[in-house]
């Protein structure tokens, strides 16, 4: 088996039913990660890969704009032929995009899908999980300002609609105000549902407004200032590559911290692990990765070191927690399920489910057919379909989306002719029929870490 057909969709839903005229004002929220900005679009790159025995496979990643419209053509060079049950040449030839400046891990996922399809196998179960359901908590995206009302809405909204926990966000200096916000949830649903807090402080943008940076020692007293309420963790209370300062938080005090969302290589999760950086492990298969393996290939290896680990660890109150970051696409969500599959179902946490004013399901899932829907018990089945478990709605990609690249064999070919001239192109051609020819041979096996 080998990819012979490679397509590369730029796409753009709106968060309301029909795009709105170039004049109007769009249905948008303030996203607390950005400052300042007003989302109103679900915005992303979507991968379709095909091959020769009639796998189709998708991934899909975030986009701000146009930054990735050049993809195209080196997905052609570096993927053409390739088969893709060999996992171990796939996660080298990511590494290889990041040697030249080009971090895109998240296109595993596409891979993974064909290697499902092709077992008939949802992704769970080729990495040995259960399957079965996971439980959401409603994931809200702006900090309202922190105002002590709105946290109460939200909380009592997410309560009398069957979720078991929610997460609030902050993003500010005043740490009384923030602190009010939050026991304001608290106080107004008790203590029964599970309450989370971000202040995304692991990736500060300041793209519009600037992003209020906290240091270990104002951390550390929001941390501590929260402990009353019970919560369930703090997400992201510093920048997501300060190991040793989150491994200090974390002693000196009693709320749990999560994070890694965003930190994009094996090495930086060995890190955090060995210093004891953080209670819950939060990345996402989209975003990490790139640098020496696909997203997937990373999180798999997290999961199963923090169930090694955990083994070793005498009292609960020491083992750590893997729970995904899940707020991309309605892709990413699938993915995250999947992965959530893997480990038993005594060890899952609540998994994060977006939902923050016209941001919900029905935008961010809006190109999965069936969407994710929580049923009457408030459960989301982990799908058993094979692959990524999931169908694109094709007809929602061409409404919102345009194709930028189509690659087959025979236009690689002529692009490579044009680029680099007859002989060096008939000399590549023989490169690549040699490696054609071993990569053929090659068998699927789960990947091992790098190191």
């Amino acid at each position: 088996m080998k990819i012979n057909r490679i397509e590369l969709y730029y796409v753009k839903i709106p968060l309301e039913q029909d795009k709105p005229g170039f004049f109007s004002q769009p249905k948008y929220f303030n996203p607390s990660w950005i400052p300042g900005f007003r989302q109103s679009e679900v915005r992303f790159y979507l991968l379709k890969l095909g091959t020769d025995a009639g796998y189709e496979g998708v991934a899909a990643t975030v986009g701000m704009g146009t930054e990735r419209n050049g993809l195209g053509p080196m997905l052609g060079n570096y993927l053409m032929g390739l088969n893709p049950l060999d996992i171990k040449l796939v996660n080298q030839r990511i590494q290889e995009f990041s040697y030249i400046g080009m971090r895109n891990g998240w296109i595993d996922a596409a891979i993974w899908d064909i290697i499902g399809k092709s077992r008939n196998e949802p992704l769970w179960k080729i990495m040995g999980g259960s399957g079965g359901y996971v439980r959401p908590y409603m994931s809200t995206g702006s900090n309202h300002e922190h105002n002590q009302d709105k946290s109460r809405e939200l909380a009592s909204w997410a309560q009398d609609n069957g979720y078991k926990g929610i997460k609030l966000r902050v993003k500010g200096s005043d740490l009384n105000l923030m602190v009010d916000y939050v026991g304001a949830a608290r106080d107004q649903v008790g203590a029964e549902i599970k309450l989370m807090v971000d202040a995304n402080q692991g990736w500060p943008v300041d793209l519009i407004d600037e992003t209020p940076k906290w240091d270990l020692d104002f951390a550390t007293k929001f941390a501590q200032g929260l402990e009353p309420h019970n919560m369930y963790w703090l997400e992201e209370p510093l920048n997501r590559g300060n190991f040793e300062g989150l491994a200090e938080l974390r002693k000196n005090t009693k709320t749990p911290i999560a994070g890694g969302e965003l930190n994009s290589t094996w090495r930086d999760f060995k890190a955090m692990l060995d210093l004891g950086s953080l209670d819950i492990y939060q990345p996402d298969a989209v975003m990490a990765g790139g640098t020496y393996a696909g997203g997937i290939s990373n999180v798999y290896w997290l999961i199963r070191e923090i169930q090694k680990r955990n083994l070793a660890k005498k009292k609960d109150t020491d083992k750590v927690k893997f729970c995904p970051h899940t707020w991309t696409t309605g892709l990413g969500f699938a993915i995250a399920l999947q992965l959530v599959g893997v480990i038993p179902k005594e060890e899952r946490s609540l998994l994060e489910y977006p939902l923050e004013g016209h941001w919900n399901q029905s935008s961010w899932a809006r190109f999965i057919k069936g969407g994710f829907v929580p049923d009457k018990e408030g459960r989301i089945q982990i799908p058993n379909n094979p692959g990524l478990g999931v169908e694109i709605d094709w007809d929602v990609i061409r409404r919102f989306g345009k194709r930028i690249f189509k690659g087959t064999p025979g236009t690689v070919a002529v692009s490579t002719l044009r680029d680099r001239g007859f002989k060096q192109t008939m000399y590549l051609k023989g490169k690549k029929a040699e490696q054609a020819e071993r990569t053929a041979k090659a068998e699927f096996a789960i990947p091992e870490a790098p190191f």
